[in-house]
């Protein structure tokens, strides 16, 4: 059976990945901020539907020691990691003269520094196995040139950076990496939007909607799957044609 990190697991699309990859059989690291019993009783059903094992650990993103001590958790089971997908983020959007500097540095430790240091470590770990899959969920707003992306958007288009620079790293080890940037998705994150902006964000895409946490799912799948043993490397779009 093959063993999935996921952060940021307990809801939105990391739940959604949780819930994709039980039903693809793997055993699932879930990466929360704390305990959580509504969490604990949606993983104790859905290991009890797809028999499979669910490990969930705890720490903040933006604690570097406290992210090793998580990682030496998920080593302490001695098992091979087949998967990493980092998706745990924080947003902020708005124009630079109403940011604060500790909101550009709080977001570049969860959205960058975060996936940088798991990554690192994880990447070490799946050296030792035949084959393993890295994937970032960075966002469109990383691609785009909208106004109030100082913090998210840049934090995020770091993120892409660092994917395909570790693609060309990791390639000599059988270990692809590869980033998805999803468009509006009906997430916490969008749904909290003022409605004026959700609008406005889904008219900005071909299909004049939000993605369903689902769609990102399935193309994350795809992209760990052997359909996709010739993709590293890639920023792939999941933003319904979005022109920004």
């Amino acid at each position: 059976m093959s063993n999935v990190v996921i952060t940021g697991c307990n809801r939105g699309l990391g739940l959604t990945l949780l819930e994709a990859f039980a039903k693809k059989k793997y055993n699932v690291f879930a990466c929360i901020r704390k305990e959580n019993s509504e969490f604990l009783d949606i993983c104790h059903q859905i290991e009890q539907a797809e028999g499979v094992f669910i490990y969930p650990i705890y720490f903040e993103m933006s604690d570097k020691e406290q992210i090793i001590n998580g990682m030496d958790e998920i080593a302490s089971y001695g098992v091979d990691i087949d998967v990493l997908i980092n998706n745990a983020a924080i947003s902020t959007i708005k124009p630079q003269f109403l940011t604060e500097y500790e909101e550009v540095e709080q977001a570049f430790k969860v959205n960058y520094f975060a996936p940088f240091l798991i990554t690192k470590y994880i990447s070490g770990l799946m050296m030792r196995q035949d084959k393993a899959c890295i994937v970032n969920v960075t966002s469109i707003g990383s691609l785009g040139r909208q106004p109030g992306g100082v913090c998210y958007d840049a934090s995020k288009a770091a993120l892409n950076q660092y994917t395909v620079s570790i693609a060309q790293e990791l390639a000599p080890f059988n270990i692809r990496v590869n980033a998805v940037a999803p468009g509006p998705m009906q997430t916490d994150m969008f749904i909290n939007m003022k409605e004026g902006v959700q609008k406005k964000l889904e008219q900005s895409t071909a299909l004049k909607r939000s993605a369903a946490p689902e769609e990102i799912a399935k193309v994350i799948l795809f992209l760990v799957s052997d359909e996709a043993s010739y993709v590293t490397g890639q920023i792939i779009r999941v933003d319904g044609g979005s022109i920004i």
